[in-house]
């Protein structure tokens, strides 16, 4: 973790921000979601445009991780609903701490926003990692990508008011549960992860 440094994402990192979630799903195991639901989930070229306005918008903060010039992972917090909308790593980087460290960074901007309860809209297979770092699991949610099903977790956190110098020490961090972990919720056209018709159930 040394080697990496954190910072406010500009509409510039929209197209590597937009690589860097396209590597993580098409890096999932086939057993967590089928190649049908990796294809209709995974971001097109197109979609620069929606991220670099996302990034510009005062709705949403997003925090981008950097090794040597190079952005290797991002998070962004949805501030309007409370909600992190994701936390991805190049899967290069995975189990380096990067995942946790973002999300100790969007949870201090939300603690700043005066957010007192975060969820999560959690893959399956990032349960597991957000339980680690402080989260539980509320409900089952099913979201519809372009008539395709895909099964994800809502989780929530409540925060604790804490000293900012202590949020971001992460030599301690288990970093068994940091491979691949990344949220999505893609349920809302014209934000971050605008997949044209997606419908979502509780479960």
């Amino acid at each position: 973790m040394s080697d990496v440094s954190f910072r406010r994402a500009s509409p510039a990192d929209a197209e590597e921000i937009l690589d860097i979630k396209r590597e993580a799903i098409e890096d999932l195991e086939h057993w967590q979601y089928s190649p049908e639901q990796v294809e209709v989930w995974k971001p097109k070229d197109d979609y620069v445009g929606t991220f670099e306005q996302a990034i510009d918008d005062d709705q949403f903060v997003v925090h981008v991780a950097e090794v040597a010039g190079e952005i290797v992972g991002y998070g962004a917090l949805n501030v309007p609903d409370e909600r992190i909308d994701a936390v991805y790593v190049r899967p290069n980087y995975h189990g380096e701490g990067i995942a946790t460290a973002l999300v100790k960074h969007l949870e201090l901007s939300a603690e700043f926003q005066g957010i007192v309860e975060l969820d999560i809209i959690a893959a399956q297979n990032a349960v597991t990692f957000y339980q680690s770092v402080g989260y539980w699991q509320l409900e089952d949610e099913v979201a519809t990508i372009e008539d395709v099903d895909l099964d994800f977790v809502r989780m929530r956190r409540r925060l604790e008011p804490s000293d900012p110098d202590e949020w971001f020490e992460t030599e301690d961090v288990d970093d068994e549960y940091d491979e691949g972990a990344w949220a999505d919720h893609p349920t809302s056209p014209g934000e971050w992860f605008d997949t044209g018709e997606v419908d979502v159930e509780h479960d």
